[in-house]
């Protein structure tokens, strides 16, 4: 910049940052005495970034002006600064430290259990936040004991946020199953409230015992019930 040339910015962090983004702008209280033509926010992770590093580019002219700083490392410092040019040369505004939140397992929810039959079930669940990093596997995870875990049974349905349909197969009838959706992520896998439902019972399974002990009014008989089918 020229000696004697007056371009006053000022930086501002709002901080919105997350694991890889943040929210910053500026305010150019003078242009110098010569239009703006370029105008933005510069970072790296030291000292005294400049328009050669990673910059947004946010218009021209005087005023404030917000910029959306993306593709940032989890769990890293950074040094922003607020920058303007005109035909004179580039003036910086005053330099701000953040750091971005580091990544951590994705926050999911579990959706209620329906239309069951015998062996079936539909459930499902939906990522509301990432944890920062990208969502490679989702599902909802099942047992006949409480908090089931990837380990055991469970359902692939993709990857990213947002909400997903599971359905849920070769149940037992007539049993008590918990579910809870998941989502990994490269910190680990996070999982939604414990839920349970009820598959439809069938009738029972049973044998008849032949008869015997006869006499003139009367005979010895019987079963047995080797299945109620999932309920009394």
């Amino acid at each position: 910049m020229e000696s004697g040339w007056l371009l006053e910015t000022t930086s501002s962090i709002n901080f919105f940052n997350t694991s890889n983004s943040a929210v910053s702008g500026g305010y150019i209280t003078t242009n110098g005495g010569a239009t703006v033509t370029a105008r933005g926010i510069c970072w790296k992770t030291n000292s005294n970034p400049m328009v050669t590093d990673s910059h947004t580019s946010d218009g021209t002219g005087s005023g404030a002006f917000t910029s959306s700083i993306t593709g940032l490392q989890a769990n890293t410092r950074y040094y922003v600064r607020a920058y303007a040019t005109n035909s004179a040369g580039t003036a910086y505004g005053n330099e701000i430290v953040f750091d971005t939140n580091p990544i951590v397992i994705p926050t999911v929810t579990t959706t209620a259990a329906s239309s069951m039959t015998l062996t079936t079930a539909v459930s499902g669940g939906n990522v509301t936040s990432s944890g920062g990093a990208s969502v490679t596997a989702r599902g909802v995870c099942w047992s006949t004991s409480t908090n089931p875990t990837i380990a055991g049974s469970r359902t692939n349905n993709g990857t990213g946020t947002g909400p997903f349909t599971s359905n849920l197969t070769d149940l037992q009838p007539g049993t008590t199953y918990h579910i809870r959706a998941y989502a990994t992520n490269s910190a680990g896998t996070g999982y939604g409230d414990d839920l349970t439902f009820t598959t439809q019972a069938t009738i029972p399974t049973l044998s008849t015992t032949a008869a015997s002990s006869f006499t003139t009014t009367s005979a010895a008989s019987g079963g047995n019930i080797t299945s109620n089918g999932g309920a009394a």
